[in-house]
């Protein structure tokens, strides 16, 4: 039994209210909703934001042993033995202080590749939230990811609906926390870093009936669809990355090398499509090149989430200045990237190398995100940041077997119908190009030292199941 099929029946509900904005929104000239209890002269809501409780009904339904008892809910710190989508998991429990009353708002935060949920926590320096009257729930990885191996985040196209364990505990972790405590239904947020920013930007997309919004830290956009269709329903969405310099390396918990990954494009594409959908009030932040690093712009955030409950009008807006010294820069309009240069490869004797070349350079060397993360692996098959003429002199002397006279005619044919664009995504034609082109030619040169090659890259590897095939 997966989410999506038998969600728990806080979520339900909590959906139900989300499609319902009218009672408990805050109205653009401030004045309260019609329903709802005051947070108290503590609660650190803005002036005139009621709070009203989730009904979550009873614990032994909204949570899984041992969590389901009176007394036995989640508790400040680790918790450890949590049930959700067949897997036992981890998360820290971050609580506000006693001063606190009245429902509080709950954030979600999602950890990055390396770390852990308490080692964001300390990192993201999370304890502010809670000490403004945050709870905050920081899970921790189980590896589920395929193309992203931490979250299960980016998934191929036509499997978004496939079950989702990550997802899973997102919605178990609500309901159970909602049954111990009191949270504000109208300001459950989450967020995340690196991998986490990945895993934000999927429930954004999937979970817009609950969530009242969100912080993306340097995630994936790509591949990060739900199922669901239609535009999303009215949320709050801050995009942010550290600059220019915005760039990832390393290893993941299970031993996966992440090469070289450029957050920048993604940071771009995020921003542009969370501005264009209707009922979303769009922020994007840019780091003053901190590199990949998490805003330090936290009481900036808090403040601003404080003052968007669920529901909000998007035409509201407004965002209020940075402090003096802020090492960033926000705004409401979309963040424009400008393309690379575009590279254009020469004529060849061979049939298809020019081809085959030029499809490398329009979907890779020209693509602000696979290009840096395939750096090394373009090197090997001949192209510089200017030039691809060490790729087609690589084809001409070596593609010379029957296999490869077909591989080439496949990818001269694919190449005259591909529309390259920005992100992985935009690279589609490419992997689709090698795994259909490649698919069972073992004999053919090209193809077994293309696929040589992007098997030396463990990420990239996702996305060329043919190379797994004929290459071992």
């Amino acid at each position: 039994m997966h989410a999506r099929c038998l969600l728990p029946a806080l979520v339900v509900a909590l959906a139900a209210v989300a499609c319902s904005t009218t009672n408990d929104a805050v109205s653009p000239d401030g004045s309260k909703g019609s329903s709802g209890s005051n947070g108290g002269p503590n609660s650190a809501l803005p002036d005139g934001g009621d709070a009203e409780a989730i009904d979550a009904g009873d614990p032994g339904a909204a949570c899984p042993a041992p969590f389901e008892g009176a007394g036995n809910g989640p508790k400040a710190g680790v918790n450890t033995g949590f049930s959700a989508g067949g897997q036992s998991r981890t998360f820290h429990l971050l609580l506000p202080p006693d001063s606190f009353t009245g429902p509080r708002p709950l954030l979600f935060a999602f950890h990055g590749t390396t770390e852990t949920g308490p080692k964001f926590i300390a990192r993201a320096k999370l304890a502010d939230f809670a000490a403004k009257g945050f709870i905050v729930v920081a899970p921790d990885a189980a590896g589920n990811g395929t193309f992203w191996p931490v979250w299960d985040a980016m998934r191929a196209p036509g499997t978004e609906s496939a079950p989702n364990a990550d997802v899973e505990l997102f919605d178990r972790l609500l309901s159970c926390t909602a049954a111990h405590y009191a949270v504000d239904k109208n300001r459950v947020f989450a967020t995340g870093h690196s991998a986490g920013g990945i895993f934000t930007n999927r429930l954004l997309r999937s979970r817009s009936k609950i969530l009242a919004g969100g912080i993306v830290g340097s995630g994936v956009f790509d591949f990060t669809a739900s199922d669901a269709k239609g535009p999303l329903d009215p949320m709050l969405v801050v995009v942010t990355w550290g600059g220019d310099n915005d760039t990832y390396r390393g290893t993941t918990p299970n031993g996966v090398s992440v090469p070289a990954f450029s957050f920048v494009e993604q940071a771009s594409l995020a921003s542009k499509f969370y501005a264009a959908e209707a009922n979303i009030a769009h922020a994007r932040c840019r780091g003053d090149n901190l590199g990949h690093a998490w805003l330090p712009l936290n009481d900036w955030f808090i403040d601003l989430l404080l003052s968007r409950p669920k529901g909000t009008p998007v035409s509201s807006l407004s965002l209020p200045s940075l402090p003096a010294g802020s090492k960033a820069a926000c705004s409401a309009a979309p963040y424009e990237l400008a393309p690379l240069p575009a590279m254009t490869c020469a004529p060849t004797t061979r049939a298809g190398c020019m081809e085959s070349c030029q499809l490398f350079a329009d979907c890779a060397v020209e693509n602000r995100t696979v290009g840096p993360s395939l750096q090394a692996e373009l090197s090997k098959v001949g192209f510089t940041q200017t030039s691809c003429a060490g790729c087609v002199q690589r084809c001409q002397a070596g593609a010379t077997t029957q296999a490869d006279a077909a591989a080439l005619a496949c990818f001269a044919t694919k190449q005259n119908a591909a529309t390259c664009g920005p992100g992985i995504e935009g690279a589609t034609p490419l992997f689709q190009a090698i795994n259909e082109c490649c698919k069972g030619r073992s004999g053919s040169n090209l193809c077994v030292d293309l696929c040589t090659t992007l098997n030396g890259n463990s990420v990239a590897k996702a996305f060329f199941p043919t190379c797994q095939q004929i290459v071992p």
